[in-house]
């Protein structure tokens, strides 16, 4: 990594240097990704700075939280969580001067990787033509809702793309209304497979010096993903699509309400399992009754097993019942909050939950956020700050990186290039 750059992400990706353009959430993770596994990233900031920093809920300067942005020092919480381990600086991208720090940066840059609306990268000037005439060796990545050949000036949303991707229907009760996922999964989903075009691009320059446009659209990948299932074949063969909080093809396979809570159940899928459950129900003789003793006779008996399978867990506790089915190697779990989920140790231990850092405060006590769900066991990697505050680190990228001289800076900086 250039001695010019502050922060000292530690990775696979070390000495790769990404320019970020994006915004909102499905670029930032990307570029997050990227960082957590060394790359050097560069968030570019227009002078008013990212919409995002005014997202609540936000992290007051004496470590309180607020829904509202009460003090001018106080950081929202997304920004917080989405850009660790990038250098902040800004750039008006409408002002003259901004083609010629963007060529400066671009020459030097590794990766690019935008999620403007369609057509916004060329119209500006920094579009992948542009860029791969100033850096052939270029990987570019645009992030969007329908791909650069997609729907015109159409916008996209997660929830627009989950009622597109037909997620919104895969949940849910057969005949009920559509069920939103409860988490912006197509924005999550897509930077995932950014960073594994990205990757794969990077690998094909090291053997051929050429770079690549990588075009990853948020239908796709959540629309991908959902095809997975064999919704055609099960509407075509007369099985409902849409089962709640069970899987049919896999009875008894689902969430059970307890006394005081609720818990999974995978017992369905294998014989085995589901004949350890019925002995820990107190009923052996469900192991060969030929309406339960195997997965077919089970799957066309759903109803009366699951209830069945209801009435035990509704006498008891979720703890109890939990502990009865793992000690018989059923799979199962309690149904945890996001709040009690992200507290578990084992998360924390793996470093693919961490604590939420403050550039001034530093660990905001009790908040988690995500880590790096990939465990390198060689490679030393991870993130090697917080997140920066805007245009922190413009003297150290214009200046020490690009070697613009301190009269040019402060003359572009009167002029609202910065």
């Amino acid at each position: 990594m250039p001695d010019s750059f502050p922060i000292a992400n530690r990775g696979p990706l070390e000495g790769v240097v990404v320019l970020d353009f994006t915004t909102q959430l499905s670029g930032p993770l990307a570029t997050y990704l990227l960082a957590s596994m060394g790359a050097t990233v560069l968030k570019i900031e227009e002078p008013g700075g990212d919409t995002v920093r005014s997202y609540a809920p936000f992290v007051n300067p004496d470590g309180t939280l607020s829904m509202w942005q009460e003090h001018p020092d106080a950081m929202s919480l997304p920004i917080l969580n989405r850009s660790r381990g990038k250098h902040g600086i800004t750039l008006n991208l409408k002002a003259p001067e901004a083609r010629e720090i963007y060529r400066a940066l671009a020459s030097r840059a590794d990766v690019v990787i935008e999620n403007f609306a369609s057509g916004t990268a060329d119209r500006i000037g920094i579009g992948y033509e542009a860029t791969r005439a100033i850096n052939p060796r270029i990987v570019y990545c645009s992030l969007s809702g329908f791909g650069c050949d997609g729907m015109g000036d159409r916008k996209a949303f997660d929830v627009v793309i989950q009622a597109m991707s037909g997620i919104a229907m895969a949940s849910g009760a057969d005949g009920g209304p559509p069920v939103r996922v409860g988490m912006p999964i197509a924005d999550m989903v897509a930077p995932l497979f950014a960073v594994t075009g990205i990757t794969a691009a990077l690998h094909r320059r090291h053997a051929t010096g050429a770079g690549e446009y990588v075009d990853v659209s948020m239908l796709g990948s959540l629309t991908a993903l959902l095809a997975v299932e064999d919704w055609q074949a099960m509407e075509r063969v007369g099985t409902p699509t849409r089962t709640g909080n069970h899987l049919l093809r896999a009875t008894p396979f689902g969430l059970f309400a307890c006394r005081d809570g609720d818990i999974a159940i995978g017992a369905g899928a294998r014989d085995p399992f589901a004949h350890a459950l019925f002995r820990l129900m107190g009923q052996p003789g469900m192991c060969s009754d030929p309406r339960y003793a195997t997965l077919p006779a089970r799957c066309q008996h759903q109803q009366d097993l699951n209830d069945l399978v209801g009435t035990w867990c509704a006498g008891r506790s979720a703890d109890e019942v939990e502990r009865e089915l793992l000690a018989a190697g059923i799979p199962a779990a309690k149904v945890r909050t996001p709040a009690q989920a992200v507290q578990e140790p084992l998360l924390g231990r793996r470093r693919e939950i961490m604590d939420v850092e403050h550039p001034d405060l530093g660990v905001v006590p009790g908040l988690k956020t995500m880590g790096l769900p990939i465990r390198f066991h060689q490679a030393e990697y991870g993130h090697g700050a917080a997140a920066p505050r805007l245009g922190e680190h413009n003297a150290a990228v214009y200046g020490r990186w690009l070697g613009i001289d301190e009269d040019t800076l402060s003359a572009w900086k009167a002029a609202g290039v910065f």
